[in-house]
């Protein structure tokens, strides 16, 4: 039995600090248990250290699949998990530069839309421009290459696909899960209906498909190539 009720209070406060602190291995989870591991039942709803990708991440995000605006729904957990290719320094002043833009997304898919294209079209955040391959402009007019310029100007990577996103009115099909209509939108007849880069579109749903477990969503719930 506790003595008095600050002895208790203070087991409580070391339990709290127990179950959310980080892992021992940085690709582990801790549950809402307070056990660490992989998969799912640790980095699923309820996690609170590690890459979590649940609907809750510790507190932090909503439930649900698609699910509405409320809470933060792109996280520093899901962050992590969708851009897993790059130093958390970067990551994180990436992010910030997301959460300066002002742009939330409604709900987990258009997150899902949204990151799977900018991890695409930006190497995973490495580089604060698309890799435009020379002869390649006739093939990408109104796409991501076109925001090197005004507005855009050298702004990060994260900033201008803000611009791009909300400037071709993307938000429609992202919120529906429509991935297949927001490629079309960025890069039409090149990726879509089995064009020249068909098999680049293959990789950018593949990043997509992966973000989305970021993010606690199952398989597409339509279909995502175009």
């Amino acid at each position: 039995m506790f003595q008095d009720d600050s002895d208790e209070q203070e087991i409580d406060t070391v339990l709290n600090f127990m179950t959310r602190a980080a892992c021992p291995d940085h690709k582990m989870c801790r549950s809402k248990w307070g056990y660490c591991g992989t998969g799912h039942e640790y980095c699923g709803d309820g996690c609170t250290a590690g890459p979590c990708f649940g609907g809750n991440n510790g507190g932090n995000g909503n439930n649900g699949g698609g699910g509405g605006g409320g809470g933060s729904i792109i996280t520093d957990q899901n962050f992590a998990c969708a851009f897993n290719t790059i130093d958390a320094g970067t990551r994180q002043s990436r992010l910030n530069g997301l959460r300066n833009s002002g742009w939330k997304p409604s709900n987990k898919d258009e997150a899902a839309v949204f990151l799977a294209h900018v991890f695409h079209e930006t190497d995973g955040l490495k580089t604060i421009r698309e890799y435009c391959a020379p002869g390649c402009g006739s093939h990408y007019a109104g796409s991501w290459c076109s925001i090197q310029g005004t507005p855009a100007g050298k702004a990060l990577a994260v900033k201008t696909a803000v611009w791009f996103y909300n400037a071709n009115n993307m938000a429609g099909p992202a919120k529906q899960g429509d991935f297949a209509a927001t490629t079309r939108i960025i890069n039409g007849a090149l990726e879509c209906n089995r064009g020249s880069g068909y098999n680049n579109q293959l990789t950018r749903v593949a990043t997509y498909k992966r973000i989305r477990h970021c993010f606690g969503l199952g398989e597409p719930h339509r279909n995502p190539v175009c």
